[in-house]
């Protein structure tokens, strides 16, 4: 820890024990001024289209119904909507009340313990990400939009004094429930509310904009979590325009925002914490903030290149279904929300969204899917764009390679850090791994992310190497964790080398195992231009063979079968083979499905749902290099 966190810590230190003195509930807080709106917003939602209106109206209906699932829990249904203000406390996994909730914030642990609950779903549910879909379907309804909807506000507050119980702990928490509320009355329309509903909201606001502004996350915290607080302090502030300095806070906000941008997206359009879902919600953050402001069209030449450059990067990635792999960390994240389900075409939607922004068509997806965020940032129309041949992201740290077919196969090779700054808090023990998928399917997938605090144990296993597609050393990861959103080592990666022609090749290594094993894994991925990847692993500088295994993790819609010859596995979708992968080293192949022993043969979907899966184990000691070849079969490609 440098000298500026020391100081940074110590600070935040006091101020959560003065903090302390903030303990008078709604009633203490003091507003001023009056309540404003996002302008434009509310008029934006009656030109939805047909499809994305029956969207909402379903989603509304849900809300209404008080059906709520979210990370793979369901809450139980309350009785009445607005419900009481205990349901806002209620922890999904057995139904009962979140402890210490009127415990001051910041006493409350959330960490990996004894009794540790999965403190994400309650904040999850606390984002109030729901009152946006609610708010449009009343509005598009004619109904009234703003009785249901401060109803359900008030009793949240009711259920959430200020500064107390675990609503409260994290800032890019606040921020978001700052955005949702005030996209919510926004869409609404203020004119309706009366006086005490009002004041209501800028008491809202008030605490919210305060407690963010109090406790940011700066040094090795300085991820996300600030996007998301500067965007939240400047569409509170706006929201809240008597808020004390409100002006000068919003502008030191933007400029704050646009410099963390700057340093979060790397020059080739790499995000820098190693999560492709985390890149696009930091940039969806930043286009709400932008358009709150008025200034999405005027944005500085540096972020339109940034921005730019990372839709880009996102094609790359994009598999013929419009889908990206879910490298690193990935908590089903978004600003705004259309309906309560995961979004597996996240990323393309803010593509959509980033090329409509800075007027570049040509950065358009292939394809996406309705949403209110479309009305409310813009969205490009859906582009099929051929992208085609080997392209390196070397500040970032990924190659991408992309068949001729029409339906292209995509493999993504990771030559990059593990994450960003010096906790990299998302990023996954995956050095050198790849993902794979035909046309639309995906095959060669990661493991995602499953759970944050509830389980030590599985948070460790979803970032392990064990579970990524790369070589395993003695059953020793490439990188190390030390928490939950900490490692202990971190393995430096290199790219050596990227061609295109006459053979596509990538050469790179890392040095995660060099301290405890003296050697390095360096890894060669070729391509022969039409249906065959060649996968070369090998140990340097080390004198003895060690145990290793090499993994590949698929898709649950594939399955596997080992051949009768011992070093190859047949890989079917639907009935039909796709591909066959096949060592020609020393490395013999296993397959593992749902192993409760080991974590092996799992996959996290999304947020909190775990299923088996087959996993590929080449296996065996390696003292010279390991061939494996991956051959998408002749059908397949014939098809594409």
């Amino acid at each position: 820890m440098n000298t500026s966190e020391i100081v940074h810590r110590v600070v935040e230190t006091a101020a959560k024990q003065i903090g302390r003195r903030h303990n008078g509930g709604w009633d203490r807080i003091e507003p001023f001024g009056p309540l404003a709106a996002i302008p434009g917003v509310g008029a934006r939602i009656h030109a939805l289209p047909s499809d994305l209106l029956a969207l909402i109206a379903s989603e509304a209906d849900r809300v209404r119904a008080g059906n709520f699932d979210l990370l793979g829990a369901r809450w139980p249904t309350p009785s009445a909507i607005p419900p009481t203000p205990s349901f806002w406390r209620i922890d999904p996994e057995d139904g009962e009340p979140f402890p210490q909730w009127d415990a001051y914030t910041f006493d409350i642990s959330f960490r990996h313990g004894i009794n540790t609950r999965e403190m994400k779903r309650v904040w999850e549910l606390n984002r109030l990400q729901f009152l946006v879909p609610l708010a449009a379907g009343a509005v598009l309804e004619n109904s009234n939009a703003s009785m249901l909807l401060t109803g359900m506000i008030g009793s949240w507050m009711a259920g959430n004094p200020p500064f107390r119980g675990p609503t409260w702990t994290s800032g890019i928490e606040l921020a978001l429930r700052v955005i949702s509320v005030a996209m919510a009355l926004s869409i609404a329309g203020i004119d309706s509310l009366d006086s005490v509903e009002r004041r209501a909201a800028l008491r809202f606001f008030f605490a919210h904009v305060d407690w963010i502004r109090r406790f940011p996350s700066l040094n090795s915290s300085a991820n996300n979590h600030r996007i998301a607080e500067l965007a939240g302090l400047i569409v509170g502030s706006i929201m809240a325009p008597g808020f004390p300095g409100a002006v000068a806070l919003r502008e030191n906000s933007w400029r704050a925002l646009l410099a963390e941008i700057d340093r979060q997206l790397y020059p080739d359009g790499v995000g820098a914490e190693q999560a492709a879902g985390y890149s696009a919600f930091s940039i969806e953050l930043l286009l709400v903030a932008a358009t709150a402001l008025g200034r999405e069209r005027s944005l500085p030449a540096i972020t339109v290149d940034r921005l730019s450059a990372w839709a880009e990067h996102s094609l790359w990635l994009m598999d013929a279904g419009a889908k990206v792999p879910a490298i690193g960390d990935f908590d089903d994240c978004r600003v705004i929300a259309t309906t309560q389900a995961p979004e597996p075409r996240y990323v393309s939607s803010i593509v959509a969204a980033v090329s409509d922004c800075v007027g570049r068509q040509h950065l358009a997806p292939p394809a996406k899917d309705p949403s209110i965020r479309d009305a409310i940032l813009g969205s490009a129309k859906a582009s099929p764009r051929q992208l085609v041949g080997v392209r390196s992201f070397p500040i970032g740290g990924y190659s991408v390679i992309r068949s001729k077919q029409k339906d292209p196969v995509v493999l993504t090779f990771d030559h990059g850090p593990i994450g960003y700054l010096s906790i990299a808090a998302h990023g996954h023990a995956d050095a050198l791994s790849i993902w794979l998928s035909v046309g639309d399917q995906p095959v060669i997938v990661d493991a995602g992310t499953y759970l944050y605090h509830s389980s030590r144990d599985l948070r460790d296993l979803f970032r392990d190497t064990a579970v990524h597609n790369t070589l395993r050393l003695d059953s020793v990861g490439s990188s190390r964790p030390s928490g939950p959103f900490n490692w202990g080592s971190k393995a430096n990666t290199r790219l050596i080398s990227s061609e295109d022609t006459p053979v596509a090749r990538i050469v790179a290594e890392h040095d995660g195992y060099l301290a405890q094993y003296g050697v390095k894994h360096q890894r060669t991925v070729e391509f022969d231009g039409s249906s065959r990847f060649t996968i070369i692993d090998e140990l340097l500088e080390g004198a003895e063979d060690r145990s290793v295994t090499v993994s590949f993790l698929l898709d649950p819609a594939c399955r596997s079968t080992i051949e009768p010859d011992p070093r190859g596995v047949m890989i079917a979708h639907d009935n039909r083979q796709i591909i066959r992968v096949a060592s020609a080293g020393p490395l013999k192949p296993r397959v593992v499905r749902g192993d409760q022993a080991t974590g092996r043969g799992w996959l996290s979907p999304s947020f909190g749902v775990r299923m088996p899966t087959d996993q590929i184990l080449f296996e065996g000691r390696l003292d010279k290099p390991s061939t494996i070849t991956i051959d998408v079969l002749d059908s397949v490609v014939a098809s594409c």
